[in-house]
């Protein structure tokens, strides 16, 4: 924006100082027709473009004071055709004419100030408005019968169809403007342009025979006119399409050829020369006649220090390798292959580049030079994913660009309709306003009402709902009231069954039976101590540490007389369920007591600790104390004590497993898994 008004700017100064310097005609000093007639005269004689934007800027001033619209809009429109490359300028000239030449119906300049505003869109890469532009170009000319304009814009039409790579819709724009250009005189630039374009998109979709075909014809148009340099262009394309379709003998390519290279001797131009020597090699290559190859390729090294380019230099480099790599020389192919290599690397040409290093691992294989081929292939490899990402992303592009474009026409298709149904609309439009007025004022009333009715049945849904949640946390109270109850009873009844445990052990002398009665009062209160803290704490979960000290209090009264240190190493709020706790409870009521049965010499005092930690999956609870463990012909995994056979049974309700050894004392490792992860 500040650029435009930066160059306006320097436009009007340079404008004033043209007006002021014009020498004006003797006769009619005063004028401003002679000051037009002076500008005019001076537009004559100037090729400058930034002269010529000037001097029209100058015109336009003049005209806009003499009140002459139509001279305002014909130099509006030349300064439209003069105007800057990209596109706004031209656009704004442009528009400003067709505006004028539109009021005043003026076809002829309404067709070419159409042209310009599809051609200044063109140059901004708008292509929705591009076609937009070139379709009524081509309608205006349809109706004035001005067959050269049909043909511009059906050739801009092709063009924007190819870019956007709608190649069935650009082919059919071209045979149009090919049916028309060959009805009209000297239409031999117009043809060979139709056919440049057809061949090139021929040659896009892989389609060389009919690329091939369109070249030849061109080459039929230009033989009479005997431009040898545009002879020899061509018939070099015609080699290389001729190269990539195998659809024509050795002997006709090589004939193609030989009359390039005779075009190029009679133009005197020495690289069409040296690119027809160039595929000429390349034909004797694939015909394996390899001595004619050789003969070639040294003509082109003759001619590449007049020629210096680059890319032909690259060329001929990879065709110098190709020919050695044929005749079985690899050591000379090399050098060849890199310096073309290195050429396509400068340029930027990684397509062609990743083509040569695919050669260059292959020919470094066959020379067992695995470094070097290492080298090519890794090369190889990181530009084929760079091209692949970068086609990928193109495709992409394309797709959104096909995509925004069609969603732009359906757009600007709805906008003309919308446009020729505005005038409707406005004529009926007062008719419809007192009936809007009603259904509008019908519509509030409705949704008054509905809204009305649902703030009611809102209400009673909301009293409902209170009701029912006051049912649920009664319900849910009477729940955790009766169940804890349950634990209360249960505990109760575990108490009594141990007291009956207790009473039958006062009846019997045997001491075996009474120590396996103790045995199994042990086990209930183990048992009676997980739902008395249940009761106490009014959950459904059991803190391990609070329950193992309880366990082991209650156990320790058992054994009256001897001393112990108890350690405990466990988090004191780690929690379990009953399901898990019943089991664990029972293990540790067993290891527990057994440490106090066996756990120290006559008169020692028992050491226990009990510890928690992680190990992977598992929760790992220790019992370790200062015995002598099992003897050691007691194998703890086969023998039927009941104790140890409880264990085993009681660590696969957990689905887990118990480990025993010895380090200064017995170690039982007890390893468990929660089905549900209180302590996450």
């Amino acid at each position: 924006m500040t650029n435009h008004l930066t160059t306006s700017v320097i436009r009007y100064i340079a404008v004033v100082g043209i007006l002021v310097l014009i020498p004006l005609k003797p006769f009619a000093q005063d004028k401003q027709e002679a000051k037009m007639d002076s500008l005019e005269l001076i537009i004559n004689q100037t090729k400058s473009e930034d002269k010529l934007i000037e001097l029209f800027s100058a015109q336009i001033v003049l005209a806009e004071q003499m009140g002459d619209s139509p001279k305002v809009a014909e130099v509006e429109l030349r300064l439209a055709k003069v105007s800057s490359y990209d596109g706004i300028e031209m656009q704004q000239y442009a528009k400003s004419a067709l505006n004028y030449y539109r009021t005043a119906k003026d076809t002829s300049n309404m067709i070419e100030a159409t042209y310009q505003m599809a051609y200044s869109k063109q140059l901004q890469n708008d292509y929705d408005s591009t076609l937009f532009f070139a379709k009524n170009l081509v309608s205006l000319a349809e109706e004035s019968r001005d067959t050269i304009s049909i043909i511009k814009g059906r050739l801009m039409l092709s063009s924007v169809y190819n870019h956007l790579t709608q190649f069935p819709e650009s082919l059919q724009e071209l045979n149009k403007s090919k049916i028309l250009a060959e009805s009209t005189p000297d239409n031999k630039s117009v043809i060979t342009d139709i056919l440049n374009r057809e061949s090139f998109i021929y040659y896009s979709l892989g389609e060389y025979d009919k690329s091939a075909e369109r070249i030849n014809q061109i080459i039929e148009i230009l033989k009479p006119e005997g431009d040898a340099r545009r002879l020899n262009i061509w018939s070099n394309n015609l080699a290389s399409v001729y190269s990539l379709c195998n659809c024509v003998s050795f002997d006709r390519r090589k004939e193609v050829l030989k009359e390039s290279i005779g075009y190029a001797k009679q133009a005197n131009f020495t690289y069409g020369k040296a690119f027809a020597y160039k595929h000429l090699a390349d034909t004797y290559r694939d015909a394996r006649e390899f001595d004619s190859t050789r003969y070639y390729l040294e003509q082109i090294e003759i001619l590449l220090p007049e020629i210096n380019k680059p890319d032909f230099t690259g060329l001929v480099s990879v065709a110098q390798g190709s020919y050695w790599s044929y005749v079985g020389n690899d050591p000379k192919a090399i050098p060849y292959f890199i310096k073309g290599y290195n050429i396509w690397e400068a340029l930027g040409k990684r397509k062609d580049q990743m083509d040569i290093a695919w050669l260059l691992n292959d020919i470094y294989n066959r020379q067992k030079d695995y470094t070097n081929a290492y080298k090519y292939l890794h090369e190889y490899t990181a530009l084929r994913d760079s091209l692949y990402s970068e086609e990928k992303i193109r495709e992409v592009k394309e797709l959104e660009l096909s995509y925004d474009f069609r969603q732009k026409q359906i757009t600007d298709s709805l906008r003309n309709q919308e446009k020729l149904l505005q005038s409707e609309y406005e004529t009926t439009l007062q008719k419809r306003s007192k009936l809007m007025i009603l259904l509008v004022g019908i519509g509030v009333l409705i949704i008054a009402c509905v809204i009305y009715y649902s703030f009611i049945k809102q209400r009673k849904l909301a009293g409902l709902l209170r009701v029912k949640s006051d049912q649920v946390e009664i319900e849910l109270k009477q729940k955790e009231l009766l169940l804890t109850e349950i634990h209360h009873r249960v505990k109760n009844n575990f108490q009594i069954l141990s007291s009956l445990l207790e009473l039958q052990a006062k009846g019997v002398d045997d001491q075996a039976t009474k120590d396996r009665i103790s045995e199994g009062k042990s086990r209930v209160k183990s048992m009676a101590l997980i739902h008395s803290q249940l009761y106490d704490n009014e959950g459904l979960t059991i803190h391990l540490a609070e329950y193992l000290k309880n366990l082991i209090n209650e156990i320790q009264k058992s054994f009256e007389g001897q001393t112990s240190e108890i350690n405990m190493d466990i988090d004191a709020e780690y929690t379990l369920d009953i399901d898990n706790m019943v089991p664990l409870g029972l293990i540790a009521n067993e290891l527990v007591t057994n440490s106090f049965k066996y756990g120290t010499n006559a008169g020692g005092q028992l050491r226990l600790h009990v510890s928690l930690h992680q190990e992977g999956e598992y929760n790992v609870i220790t019992f370790k104390d200062n015995g002598p463990g099992v003897p050691s012909s007691f194998d703890v995994k086969t023998a039927k004590s009941t104790g140890i056979w409880l264990i085993s049974r009681l660590v696969l309700q957990l689905h887990g497993h118990y480990e025993y050894e010895y380090n200064d004392g017995a170690i039982f490792k007890i390893y468990f898994t929660q089905s549900k992860f209180l302590n996450a």
